[in-house]
């Protein structure tokens, strides 16, 4: 027949998921929530509540986004590069730059 080793085993099974349930039960229900919620605002925010900011530069750390920031950040180093060799004389000549910031032309846009 059965032996008391399993007979203790099989004990021992049903009262851990005796145990597991209860832990289930206790989750369930508006006061469950409502404490899971205090809990929750205890701990600091994950990456899903963070915005503006601090979720920039929770971005620019992961790894992931290294290459990606690699990049941004020798675009942007090149754009204000460009920008600062951009003389009088090249704006006048630009086309562009002539037609919309000039204030001699104000009359022609």
């Amino acid at each position: 027949m059965v032996s008391q080793a399993e007979i203790a085993e099989i004990n021992t099974y049903f009262q851990n998921r005796m145990a597991e349930s209860k832990k289930i039960w206790a989750t369930r229900g508006k006061d469950a929530r409502i404490a899971a919620a205090a809990a929750k605002a205890n701990q600091p925010p994950t990456w899903r509540q963070l915005k503006g900011i601090p979720l920039m530069i929770h971005e620019i750390k992961h790894v992931g986004n290294r290459p990606f920031m690699v990049g941004f950040g020798l675009v942007s180093v090149g754009a204000l590069w460009l920008q600062t060799k951009f003389t009088d004389e090249m704006k006048k000549d630009s086309l562009y730059w002539s037609t919309y910031h000039l204030k001699e032309n104000k009359s022609a846009h």
